[in-house]
């Protein structure tokens, strides 16, 4: 049931991204053995789920909401999201927001910047999940990449 969260996608058996997860959904990543779900949603997100982190706390997942704004990009967001994932090391994580478009970009970053992943196959990776906009590469090469597209 968790591929059939919208733009499910799974990097490694520790890590997966994907759009809003409803109850139910949340439940089959908690019966998958996810451990942590990272809400990078704005509460303006149209598929914002209110009662996410009362649904975690009940399936005794640990949960982190850090809202993004993406019309508003700042190096602060990668670097609270970079410091939150290296807090769940060792967890199984899944990452959301509305669509998996934040999400995936700042994965992509991530795995390149923390995690010595080439960028040329990353974001091979990134476009069998969504096409970045071009403020995504922008950011990605304020952020230290080359920001290849």
């Amino acid at each position: 049931m968790v591929n059939t969260i919208f733009n499910f996608y799974a990097y490694s058996n520790k890590l997966a991204a994907g759009g809003q997860p409803t109850e139910e959904q949340i439940i089959a990543l908690k019966d998958d053995g996810f451990e942590a779900i990272v809400s990078i949603s704005p509460t303006s997100t149209k598929n914002y789920l209110p009662a996410e982190a009362e649904v975690t706390e009940k399936l005794n997942l640990e949960y982190v909401h850090y809202p993004i704004d993406c019309s508003n990009l700042k190096d602060n967001h990668y670097h609270m999201f970079k410091n939150i994932m290296k807090g769940l090391a060792g967890k199984k994580v899944f990452v959301h927001c509305g669509g998996n478009i934040k999400s995936s970009n700042l994965i992509h970053m991530y795995n390149v910047l923390e995690h010595g992943v080439s960028e040329k196959e990353s974001i091979k990776e990134l476009k069998r999940i969504q096409q970045p906009e071009e403020k995504w590469f922008d950011y990605f090469k304020r952020m230290g990449l080359q920001g290849l597209s």
